[in-house]
């Protein structure tokens, strides 16, 4: 057994209004209390696994990994060392902002086996970086991809679509810059007025977001990256493995507060949460919640996180763990919408780009078979 390891950082230069990510702005104290949390929360997995815990991907993610030094970076280096073993990790991906990344990170993170960052970038202009509140321009983003490039690490990049007054013109610009810079990966995502944020109190008024996804699942293809999650499109070979963990319902475990993991034993399913801030993953045993899945729920659940990806489900493979009549029951459900929105292959039934634009109708319909 193997698993992937999911570890917040909950540290940034300062809070965009637009995240609901737990961070804190960036003090050496707090960094101290959080890698002790770390070492602790390390330490009792590795005696619960009675040794080394074997990992096969690592995904360090904030927050915002680069904000913290080299010496908090070493020291956690040394507690992820004590007590995991990476020797059989495939991908090991930290994020980072192009206003905190130094080529001096890059070389530590390239000395502990990282092989992939995944760049904040958000646009790639200037208007609309303004606008978000971003502490850099866009040329300071395409810096920080050559920089990466050039310490050989595979490269992805975040962009965020939906923006006010942004155009498919400036969207494809964005695109387009960044795959010319050299990027095998690209995830784009819609601005959303998540609540509590500060941007939720100030109801912008956002362009509707159909055109501009509807155009990167026709634009990325055609230049060579194939859109094999929701919101994630990538060159052969260049898909995230880690991301991949959660939409197949595989053992992730998770450090840090605010993390969510998930493990699966005995025909169920686990997904917990760590203490959601500092303070409170300081001063606990770290683990907070657990939801349990089983049964219907859990079968539901792993498809609806399957139709995320271009695989789709393998129904054979969904009717041993989950039953036939639960598998029939989804094939039926999705036999009911449009021929356009579904593609069924063999023994496998997925999305087609057109039904992803539509996924979150069709993933309600599926919720309705919990009951």
């Amino acid at each position: 057994m193997t698993f992937a390891l999911y570890v917040h950082v909950p540290f940034c230069v300062a809070k965009c209004d637009y995240c609901a990510f737990y961070s804190r702005v960036f003090d050496e104290a707090l960094c101290d209390e959080w890698l002790t949390g770390m070492s602790r929360e390390a330490e009792r997995l590795a005696t619960v696994w009675k040794g080394k815990i074997p990992l096969r991907t690592t995904y360090v993610g904030g927050g915002t990994p680069s904000v913290p030094p080299l010496s908090a970076w070493e020291r956690l280096f040394k507690i992820l060392g004590k007590a995991f073993d990476f020797s059989r990790v495939k991908e090991f991906t930290v994020e980072a902002n192009p206003c905190s990344l130094t080529s001096d990170h890059l070389r530590l993170w390239r000395e502990f086996r990282v092989t992939r960052i995944s760049l904040g970038a958000q646009s790639l202009n200037d208007g609309e970086l303004a606008w978000l509140g971003r502490r850099h321009d866009a040329g300071m983003a395409l810096m920080a991809l050559k920089k990466i490039l050039f310490f050989d690490f595979d490269a992805s990049i975040d962009l965020i679509f939906g923006l006010p007054d942004q155009t498919l013109r400036t969207w494809r610009q964005s695109l387009h810059t960044a795959l010319a810079v050299g990027v095998g990966h690209v995830s784009v995502y819609q601005l959303t007025l998540e609540p509590g944020t500060p941007l939720s109190y100030t109801s912008p008024s956002l362009p509707e977001g159909y055109p501009f996804y509807r155009f990167a699942q026709w634009y990325l293809p055609r230049k060579g990256l194939a859109q094999y999650e929701i919101a994630s499109f990538a060159r052969s070979g260049k898909e995230c493995r880690h991301n991949l963990a959660y939409w197949r319902q595989e053992n992730v475990l998770a450090l840090g507060p605010s993390a969510w993991g998930y493990l699966s034993l005995q025909q169920q399913g686990f997904r917990y949460q760590n203490a959601p801030t500092l303070e409170e993953y300081s001063a606990s045993e770290s683990i907070v919640e657990v939801e349990r899945l089983k049964g219907r729920s859990r079968g539901v659940e792993s498809a609806i996180l399957a139709l995320r990806t271009r695989w789709g489900i393998d129904v054979e493979y969904f009717a041993t763990r989950f039953g036939q009549k639960l598998a029939d029951e989804i094939l039926d459900l999705l036999k009911e919408a449009p021929p356009r929105l579904t593609r069924f292959e063999g023994k496998s039934v997925a999305l087609t780009p057109a039904g992803m634009r539509v996924g979150n109708a069709i993933w309600a319909k599926l919720l309705e078979l919990e009951e």
